[in-house]
């Protein structure tokens, strides 16, 4: 799974892109929240490999309607992570 994070520019909401890719392109959701809670709403998001740039990077739609583009590098991925959260039980 990979991650980025943005400020929309159209709510000014927070924005946490998530997905992972396949053959087929991106599958994942995107989520957005208000500082002040007022909002926090979703979506599934889904690409097709055709529509992907050539670094990977890919336009998304906020739930508000604004554009955004996402780049080809995430801000994390979930295999960096893991290693921190690995529980070893029996040890």
């Amino acid at each position: 799974m990979k991650y980025n994070w943005f400020e929309c520019p159209g709510c000014r909401c927070q924005v946490a892109v998530n997905y992972s890719e396949s053959a087929q392109g991106i599958s994942g959701s995107l989520r957005r929240w208000a500082p002040e809670r007022g909002i926090n709403d979703g979506r599934a998001l889904s690409v097709p490999r055709a529509e992907l740039a050539a670094g990977g990077g890919f336009m998304t739609a906020c739930v508000c309607g604004q554009s955004l583009s996402v780049p080809g590098k995430a801000d994390a991925v979930s295999a960096d992570r893991e290693g921190d959260l690995r529980v070893t039980l029996g040890e």
